[in-house]
């Protein structure tokens, strides 16, 4: 029924009845602002609009507060209901005063969609230019052929077009054209050099220019690296207009996108002279650092690392502030920096896991920790200068947010090729971290990836799945690999006997090889928590995958909650729950597989507190919580800060003992002071959604989505 449904609603779109509200209306918690620096009459406008599960239900439609308006679904909920639609319109602005766009769910009008014969009328003309390399241009019937149809409405329809630049194996130019009713028209354009398998992949210096409507709009010289992308824009957009910009940048309703639960909800609240506005970029520059680590993997806190980065979480943290907008946009385009983006040439679409099961990445592109193909299958090895370094144990979510925002398909292909990556560096197949052929095994213990890296990497393939659109083939390779994951993780730790009793996942090494115990670290494992917790809030899994997470989770979810007892002797202290590791086994060399006896374990939690501390449980003797370093309780950007997702997550999913256990880190005599710190650096200060405490400043649940009248 869903598939038929969401098949009806895109012949609904594609035959251009998706239009002006008539009729009633019920209002949705959902609304944005827009605001102009200029103002302005019928402005164009784009954006992103998420919606919890159930309050556009299937078969219902959205309409808005402006006559000028058009909401495109693009995804759906399991139960048919819509969870991602791209808005589009036109408004009238006075100069920096915002305007409120409010949607309801009701039946929209009919008018027809705008079509390419409409964008050849509106005279465009574009070219990409790449010095000695050669040029790509695009005029009148050009601009019948688009390599695929993004948005089809009356407000706004959107197309992607390509072609190779020259005679270069390598080099192609790409549009992201949205031509508006009225006749505006939005560029957004950018150079790729990276395919999958094209031999030779090396450096592209050059001279890079592009011209919209006979006017030169970008030139810089660059040298442009193996699978690198860059947006050919500089400055605070990405884009280009033909006529006029409006200028408009929006304010979602944040409140209510944490409540759809495509992204955490968060506990700080960043004010307008925080100084986390000294580190969030304002320009674009083509594959500049932004606010990406100098070296991607170098230990200790940076905001990158996290569910989602800094820059995103500022977003919400800050209500929308027009600097974190611009933040997150302008690192989602400066991604493009990585060597990550190898496109497959037969397709001309990020690789799908299905047709690739032996082959494994080469060394030569800047990702870091390759694996090994069993069938000697490798994408052919690049020259040239390497491109930054990439890490899947440290990897930032790419463009996730930014799509959620703006509806760019850039943004999509780029959360696409960091999975696509993340899958092809792991080992193929063989008894060394194998990721199992085409099912994308993200495995803690070994191969390719860390406790941690097998975490992000989950958290990456999550968000793959969930922004790729309906009825693209991608999005089942995504969604069967997750599942194929929670396959692997339930007949590894559930489905076994004998394995580990306290929620921890086969660590990648012991800290302390040398003599027992058995030393892990908690904050990776939860990490891991947290990514198998998101997915229970966005995953399309059949009913027995959903099952098999649910008793995992119900295991995996003890890990954290563990750490959070009372004085008791069978009890982990509270206020010691952020060790850098803690032990896991009284015995050296355990596998962690099923196989070990019942000695490989501890009895309790109070088995594992002694070992670790080296004292008995003196919980009752304060209530203050206790570390140094990267354990201190003062700033949550270390272990209380890591650990806050993993907790949070385990009370929204009503885990056992879950609710106690926040209870307790938020009832301790310093919790407010640490608290305080997620204002400023807020990449951490994950909440529980249903829940307040001390020092979190959680706003108001947003209202109960209603039915259409």
């Amino acid at each position: 029924m869903r598939n038929y449904l969401g098949t009806l609603l895109g012949l609904i779109v594609l035959s251009g009845t998706w239009g002006w509200p008539v009729g009633t209306a019920s209002a949705l918690p959902p609304s944005f602002e827009l605001t102009s620096s200029t103002g302005g009459t019928n402005l164009p406008f784009t954006v992103g609009q998420a919606f919890q599960r159930g309050d556009v239900s299937s078969g219902s439609s959205v309409v808005g507060s402006i006559s000028a308006l058009q909401v495109i679904p693009k995804n759906r909920w399991p139960d048919g209901s819509l969870r991602y639609a791209i808005v589009s319109g036109r408004v009238t602005l006075a100069a920096n005063s915002p305007a409120t766009i409010s949607l309801s769910v009701g039946t929209p009008g009919s008018a027809a969609a705008l079509t390419t014969a409409d964008l050849r009328a509106a005279n465009v003309t574009a070219s990409i230019s790449a010095g000695s390399f050669g040029n790509v241009s695009w005029s009148g019937a050009d601009f019948d052929t688009p390599f695929m149809p993004w948005v089809s409405g009356p407000e706004m329809s959107s197309w992607i077009y390509r072609k190779p630049i020259g005679t270069d194996a390598h080099l192609v130019g790409w549009l992201e054209v949205r031509l508006y009713a009225g006749g505006a028209v939005e560029v957004l354009p950018w150079v790729e050099n990276g395919y999958l398998l094209v031999p030779g992949p090396t450096n592209k210096s050059a001279t890079y220019a592009f011209t919209l409507g006979g006017t030169q709009r970008f030139s810089q010289t660059i040298d442009l690296l193996n699978h690198q992308r860059m947006v050919l824009a500089t400055g605070s957009t990405i884009s280009h207009w033909l006529g006029s910009n409006p200028q408009i940048i929006p304010r979602h309703d944040v409140a209510y996108l944490q409540a759809t639960k495509l992204v955490p909800a968060y506990a700080g609240v960043t004010s307008g002279s925080s100084s986390l506005w000294t580190r969030i970029t304002q320009t674009y520059t083509p594959l500049g650092q932004a606010d990406f680590p100098s070296s991607m993997g170098a230990t200790g806190y940076h905001g990158s690392i996290g569910p989602i980065p800094e820059w995103d979480v500022a977003y919400l943290t800050s209500q929308g502030d027009p600097r974190a907008y611009r933040g997150v946009i302008i690192n989602a385009a400066s991604a493009g920096r990585y060597g990550i983006h190898y496109r497959d040439e037969t397709t001309n679409r990020p690789p799908r896991f299905s047709s690739y099961p032996n082959l494994v990445l080469n060394s030569s592109s800047g990702i870091a920790d390759i694996g090994a193909s069993t069938t000697g299958s490798y994408t052919p090895v690049a020259t040239g200068t390497t491109p930054p370094g990439y890490k899947t144990s440290h990897h930032p979510s790419l463009g996730f947010v930014a799509y959620l925002l703006s509806g760019y398909f850039y943004f999509v292909e780029e959360i696409e090729f960091a999975s696509s990556a993340n899958f092809l560096k792991q080992n193929n197949a063989g008894p060394y971290g194998s990721r199992e052929g085409t099912k994308g095994i993200l495995r803690t213990d070994s191969g390719t990836n860390t406790t941690r890296g097998a975490a992000w990497s989950l958290r990456t393939l999550l968000q793959a799945t969930t922004i790729t659109a309906d009825g693209d083939p991608l999005q089942a390779e995504y969604a069967t690999s997750f599942e194929e994951n929670v396959n692997y993780y339930h007949g590894l730790f559930i489905a076994t006997v004998n394995n580990n009793p306290q929620g921890i996942c086969a660590p990648y090494s012991d800290y302390t090889p040398t003599a027992p115990p058995f030393q892990h670290s908690s904050w990776m494992e939860d990490f891991l928590t947290f990514a198998f917790g998101y997915g229970k809030d966005l995953a399309t899994l059949s009913p027995t995958g959903a099952g098999k997470l649910d008793a995992f989770l119900a295991w995996k979810y003890q890990s954290v909650v563990g750490r959070f007892g009372g004085g008791g002797s069978n009890e982990f202290c509270y206020r010691d729950a952020a060790q850098y590791t803690i032990a896991v086994s009284p015995l050296d060399g355990t596998n962690f597989d099923g196989t070990d006896p019942p000695g490989a374990w501890y009895a309790t939690w109070g088995d594992i507190y002694a070992a670790t501390m080296g004292q008995a449980n003196d919980c009752d003797a304060g209530s203050t919580l206790r570390g140094a370093s990267g354990s201190s309780p003062a700033s949550f950007d270390g272990y209380w800060g890591n650990l806050r997702p993993a907790l949070s997550y385990a009370v929204d999913h009503g885990a056992t003992g879950a609710s106690a256990a926040y209870a307790r880190l938020t009832g301790a005599s310093n919790y407010a002071t640490g608290a305080a710190t997620m204002n400023d650096l807020p990449v951490w200060g994950v909440r529980p959604r249903t829940s307040g405490a001390p020092g979190d400043a959680v706003p108001p649940n947003p209202p109960a989505g209603l039915q259409a009248r």
